[in-house]
This record gives structure tokens, C-alpha cells and sequence, in this order.
């Protein structure tokens, strides 16, 4: 009898321990700008306590950026899915006097946008996370030092470099278009937390479905 009760003790120490090593939070990064900023909270609670999800440090700004600091937002965590985003910086206009201002120079021009954008990926693909990159969202009319043409440009070239990268492209600009009108400020290129909220819930599927795999 006292043989059997051990069998059986030793059995769910064994189970136990299975169940505490097979158990592992996934890790999700985002990277990008004060837009993903915006919805990254509502992604983190959405998924949150099986997933960690974490946004690199302050504003990711334009591939000028991504390019100094993407060693340093990758780190030496294991991440199993990194969505990114690059481009309502880089189509930004600035004055000589580094104002924003629609007649000013552009940030970064689609060649130098195309070539940054492929050292990112080109990095990121180093790593054993799944890649998935997010698209530029909507630039309404009036806005300061965007031309609501441009999204269409940098998402054109983005949608090439990551065809030839192999990585996978959530198109949050249609989703944009649609969310926006009703969740922002005129000539605003942020939104509301409605706006973020709404934003956001593609993305929850995207990894959802990423990890479900």
C-alpha cells in the first residue's frame, strides 16, 4: 500500500513539474510610433497574462531612428512575435528651421525610406520571432507638415521591401480610414482611445492567430 501512495506521489510531483516547464508566457514586441504607442495598451491588456507584451522605449520615430536604435529594442529578450512600424515619421516636411512645414524638405525620401526599411527587417529576421509589419495609418487634410498623399507612397515601397523579405503586412491604413473620421481632432493624425481601441483589435487577432499556431 505505502508503495502504491508513493507511485502515485511521485506521478503528480512528475505531472506537476510537466505542467510548470511545458508553461511559458509568450513575449510580444511592438515597435513604432506614437500611434502604436496609442494602442499597445489596450493590446497588452487584451492578451495579457499568457502574453507579455512590451513597446520599445519612448517613440520610435522614422527608419532613421529604427536603424540607430533596433540592437538596442531587440535586446536579449527571446521574442516570439515583433510587429514594427516605420513611416508617418519619415514622410513628415520640416522647415530649415526643423518646424513642420509641408513646403519644407521631407524627412526621408522613398529611396532612403526603401533602403533603412531593409536593414530593419533584414535584422529583425535574425532573431526567431515571427515578423509582422504594420503599415502607416491615415494622414487627414490640414495636417501639419503631412500631405495626405503620402501613406499611399511609403506604404507602396514598405509592401515591396517586406514582399522581398518575406514578412507579412497588416494593413491598419484601410483600418485607418475607416476609424479615423470619427476618432480624432481635424487635421490630427492621432486618435482617441475609442480610436486606439478599434486600432488595435486586428493586431489582438494578427497575434493571436500567430501564436496559436
Amino acid at each position: 500500500m505505502k508503495k502504491q501512495y508513493l507511485r502515485l506521489a511521485i506521478l503528480v510531483v512528475s505531472l506537476l513539474g510537466l505542467t510548470a516547464t511545458s508553461y511559458k508566457v509568450k513575449n510580444v514586441l511592438i515597435i513604432g510610433d506614437s500611434i502604436s504607442i496609442g494602442y499597445t495598451p489596450f493590446i497588452q491588456k487584451a492578451l495579457a497574462p499568457d502574453i507579455n507584451v512590451e513597446h520599445n522605449p519612448g517613440n520610435g520615430g522614422s527608419t532613421v531612428r529604427g536603424v540607430e536604435n533596433i540592437e538596442k529594442w531587440i535586446g536579449d529578450k527571446e521574442w516570439d512575435v515583433i510587429l514594427f512600424n516605420f513611416g508617418l515619421h519619415d514622410l513628415v516636411h520640416k522647415d530649415s528651421l526643423n518646424n513642420y512645414d509641408v513646403n519644407g524638405k521631407v524627412s526621408v525620401t522613398l529611396e532612403e525610406y526603401h533602403k533603412n526599411l531593409n536593414l530593419i527587417a533584414s535584422r529583425l529576421k535574425e532573431t526567431t520571432a515571427t515578423l509582422i509589419f504594420v503599415n502607416t495609418t491615415v494622414v487627414p487634410e490640414n495636417s501639419a507638415g503631412r500631405k495626405t498623399e503620402d501613406p499611399a507612397k511609403y506604404n507602396a515601397v514598405a509592401s515591396e521591401v517586406m514582399k522581398e523579405n518575406g514578412i507579412e503586412v497588416v494593413d491598419l491604413h484601410a483600418a485607418s480610414l475607416l476609424i479615423h473620421p470619427q476618432n480624432s481632432k481635424p487635421g490630427n493624425v492621432h486618435y482617441t482611445e475609442t480610436g486606439y481601441q478599434l486600432l488595435a483589435e486586428p493586431l489582438i487577432i494578427k497575434i493571436h492567430t500567430i501564436l496559436e499556431k
